[in-house]
């Protein structure tokens, strides 16, 4: 099951998570070819290209790297600092565009969980990929035999210190930053949502709302003002469902 479907992991965690996954997988890589060595059967240029691969890996593990850093906070000026002594301006130049992708695929994510590998790949399913990453940092011990079949863990693993879950706070950040990328304003000024991505926002925004609400709402049920706005996400999301019902109707009358 997704991670978006169950516990949800901040989007901090998940941009670090691209990291290390990619990291590990580029370490495996790099011992192939370590041990190309042993092998007398290429062709020409071989060696050159699997070089060149790994540094084309390595470009993306970098840039990856500025996008956890930004999301969990650091500076421009910072990173730029740590990129070879560049300016903020440089670093914000050359890494800017791919925070915004990763931050808008992150949100699209969070709100159309049913699309969730459309916007992040393998990092939908962050459980499955923190599995991967356990397996390469702490190989299970050969002599130990699992029984046949798929295993099944009574509780959820844990997540990592590393990989934070979303906090309440970071949800309320992500439903304004969903209001943003619908009015087309702040970093999301020029984003061009689609008609098809714009019912996915709307739809998810008015999910999350009530989601949120409903948990402060548990939390603090004397507060007048959560529970009104509370029934006014229930409104609106009971007519964002109801527009979509009638439009998936209507499409099916229309085909021959």
């Amino acid at each position: 099951m997704s991670e978006f479907r169950s516990r949800t992991f901040s989007r901090t965690a998940l941009a670090r998570l691209a990291v290390t996954t990619e990291a590990a997988d580029a370490s495996d890589r790099y011992r192939a070819l370590a041990a190309n060595g042993e092998h007398h059967d290429d062709e020409p240029g071989d060696l050159v290209n699997y070089a060149w691969r790994q540094a084309e890996q390595a470009r993306g593990i970098l840039r990856a790297a500025v996008i956890a850093e930004r999301l969990a906070g650091t500076s421009w000026e910072t990173i730029g600092e740590n990129l070879g002594e560049i300016s903020k301006q440089a670093a914000h130049e050359r890494y800017g565009a791919a925070e915004t992708v990763f931050r808008r695929a992150a949100l699209m994510a969070w709100l159309a969980p049913e699309r969730a590998y459309d916007q992040l790949g393998e990092l939908a399913d962050p459980d499955a990929a923190l599995t991967h990453l356990n397996r390469f940092l702490y190989p299970p011990d050969p002599g130990i035999q699992f029984p046949p079949g798929p295993r099944q863990d009574a509780e959820p693993v844990p997540l990592p210190p590393g990989y934070p879950a979303m906090t309440d706070t970071e949800r309320a950040g992500l439903i304004i930053e969903a209001a943003n990328l619908l009015m087309g304003v702040g970093m999301y000024k020029n984003a061009g949502v689609t008609e098809h991505e714009r019912r996915d926002a709307e739809l998810g925004l008015a999910r999350r709302k009530v989601e949120l609400y409903e948990a402060i709402a548990a939390e603090r049920p004397d507060d007048t003002e959560h529970a009104d706005l509370l029934a006014g996400a229930r409104a609106r999301l009971a007519t964002l469902e109801g527009d979509e019902l009638a439009t998936c109707r209507s499409s099916r009358k229309d085909r021959p």
